[in-house]
């Protein structure tokens, strides 16, 4: 294994995961009050699960 870098402990950012959408409900929050939409998406990593859609999500 190389040289461990320090430099990079700690820094965020982002990435891009491909995803195909396999099953979306109205959200419902408390007392009935609308909520954001929730989905279920399956990723180009094997990983299936359940994300609320919303502005951090681009769809095609």
């Amino acid at each position: 294994m190389g040289k461990k870098r320090d430099d990079l402990i700690g820094q965020t950012g982002s990435y891009t995961r491909t995803f195909t959408i396999i099953d979306a409900h109205d959200g419902e929050g408390f007392g009935g009050k609308p909520a954001p939409v929730q989905i279920r998406i399956s990723n180009n990593m094997g990983e299936t699960f359940w994300t609320e859609l919303d502005d951090d999500i681009s769809l095609d």
